[in-house]
C-alpha cells in the first residue's frame, strides 16, 4: 500500500518556504473555524494569523507526515489560541487600548470574505434564535458574562445570585446553546 504523500507541513521543516504553501492550502479553514466561534471577522483573522506564527515557530516539533496529520496538529494550535484568546481576550484589549496599540484594520471585503466563508450571517441569527429559547435566568447570564463582558462576580451581583451559581448558569446556558447548534457543524470551505 503506498505511502500518503507527505504534507506542505512535513516539507516546511527543511524547507520554510514550504510553510506558505500549508498555509495557502489551511488558512481559510482556520477562518471559517475562528469566524464560528468567536463572530467577530476581525477576532478570526488575527487568531488565524497567530495560530499560523505559532505553527510556523514550532514547525520542527511536527512528527507527522501527512495533510490529516498535519491538520489535526494546526488545530490543536488553534483550539489553544481560541481557548487563551476567551481567557485572556478581556486582559489583552484593556492592555492594547492602554498602551495604545493598534492593530491595522482589516478591510471591508477582508471582512465580507470571512462572513461569506464561515456563513456569519446565519449563524448569528441561529444564535439569537436560541438564545431566545433558554430559560430566562440563563439568558440572561449569558447577556450579562458574554456580550456584556462583566466578570462573574458582577454577574452575580446583578442576578442577586452567588458566584458560584451565575457560574453555572453560565456554562450551562453555554453547553446548552453548543448542542444546539452543534448540527450546524463545520460547514465546507470554499476558498
Amino acid at each position: 500500500m503506498a505511502e500518503p504523500p507527505q504534507s506542505a507541513l512535513a516539507l516546511s521543516r527543511r524547507d520554510p518556504q514550504a510553510f506558505a504553501t500549508f498555509y495557502a492550502e489551511e488558512a481559510p479553514r482556520m477562518v471559517v473555524f475562528f469566524a464560528r466561534r468567536v463572530l467577530d471577522p476581525e477576532a478570526a483573522l488575527d487568531l488565524t494569523a497567530e495560530t499560523f506564527a505559532a505553527a510556523f515557530v514550532s514547525r520542527r516539533g511536527f512528527r507527522g507526515r501527512d495533510v490529516r496529520s498535519a491538520r489535526a496538529w494546526v488545530r490543536t494550535i488553534a483550539e489553544r489560541q481560541l481557548a487563551a484568546y476567551l481567557r485572556k481576550g478581556y486582559a489583552d484589549r484593556a492592555v492594547r487600548t492602554r498602551l495604545g496599540v493598534e492593530r491595522p484594520p482589516a478591510t471591508a471585503e477582508e471582512l465580507q470574505r470571512v462572513d461569506e466563508l464561515a456563513a456569519l450571517t446565519g449563524l448569528r441569527a441561529a444564535v439569537a434564535r436560541e438564545l431566545l429559547e433558554l430559560p430566562p435566568g440563563e439568558r440572561e447570564a449569558v447577556q450579562l458574562r458574554v456580550v456584556d463582558e462583566l466578570e462573574f462576580g458582577e454577574v452575580a451581583a446583578r442576578l442577586d445570585i452567588t458566584e458560584a451559581a451565575a457560574r453555572q448558569r453560565v456554562s450551562r446556558a453555554l453547553r446548552r446553546l453548543a448542542a444546539r447548534l452543534r448540527p450546524l457543524g463545520e460547514g465546507e470551505v470554499t476558498a
